[in-house]
């Protein structure tokens, strides 16, 4: 029940900051709009702030949940992988479209705080996101340009999000999800004449050791968080374990990548840890690709 109440404020929520905005909502609009006292609202939230960035992580988590369901469905194919991420990140978008215009429109990116922070830490881990999906489906070819790549399939999304969100009628979002896939192929395919322009090859030693510092101080991040669970599932401690040994493997001179892969994989299996490591596994990725 309780998390039922949680919810239907949510929802309100969303509806009315998308209607007034951030700033011309009060918290008694939000708990009229679902029948329950402002003291109900306290019981779950610290402040419309918080109720904010909730949302924001519901969006996030939505689309990650969805889209590796259908990876664990459509395991034999990659491209049919990244299709449907495609589309399920366009419907996510399109369902949240006004909430995110109302929070940008009142929290600028420039802007200090936790909304703008959070706002910024959503389109990393996107992007981060994006490089993984890339890396799976055209593999170490697409390495020296990722970034790049990561960017071009952004800007179509952005712009056909645009050409909905203006036009009204909503595009099939599965045929554009192949579209814009099977355009991604095209340019791998025929890519003698692509060069990087965003960075993304490192081949100096000092950003090397940078990228398995960010990696050992991601996994310290999760450790942590799972050491602070107040109910921790049956493979916490095993977890713990697994990524106490991977920051130890990373603090090698030369990291043996095979014992890496190993534990990364491991983790990864875990479908409440996947979310996290997306970013880490593109890093590495790209790691082992400089040495190569």
């Amino acid at each position: 029940m309780m998390a039922q109440r949680k919810e239907e404020m949510l929802d309100a929520a969303v509806q009315l900051f998308q209607k007034n905005g951030f700033h011309a909502t009060s918290v008694e609009d939000i708990t009229s709009a679902c029948g329950i006292s402002k003291g109900g609202f306290y019981k779950h939230f610290d402040s419309k702030e918080s109720m904010i960035l909730e949302l924001l992580q519901r969006y996030y988590d939505e689309m990650f949940r969805e889209a590796d369901r259908f990876s664990k469905d459509l395991q034999g194919s990659p491209l049919l992988v990244l299709k449907k991420k495609i589309a399920i990140e366009l419907k996510k978008s399109i369902d949240y479209r006004y909430f995110f215009h109302a929070v940008v429109t009142d929290f600028p990116p420039n802007e200090k705080g936790a909304i703008p922070k959070c706002l910024d830490y959503i389109q990393h881990k996107l992007h981060e996101w994006h490089k993984h999906a890339l890396l799976e489906v055209f593999g170490p070819k697409s390495k020296k340009y990722l970034s790049d790549l990561a960017v071009v399939m952004e800007g179509i999304i952005h712009s056909y999000l645009m050409w909905i969100i203006w036009r009204g009628p909503t595009l099939p979002l599965d045929r554009l999800g192949d579209f814009i896939a099977e355009c991604l192929q095209a340019i791998v395919a025929n890519d003698e004449h692509i060069f990087p322009v965003l960075p993304g090859c490192y081949n100096d030693d000092v950003s090397r050791v940078s990228f398995l510092e960010n990696m050992k101080q991601d996994l310290g991040a999760i450790r942590s968080e799972l050491h602070t669970e107040p109910k921790k599932m049956p493979s916490t401690e095993k977890d713990m374990q697994t990524i106490d040994l991977l920051i130890e493997e990373l603090e090698q001179k030369k990291p043996r990548e095979f014992l890496v892969d190993a534990l990364l994989f491991q983790l990864y299996r875990r479908s409440n840890l996947k979310k996290q490591l997306t970013a880490i596994l593109t890093t590495w990725e790209v790691w082992k690709g400089d040495l190569t």
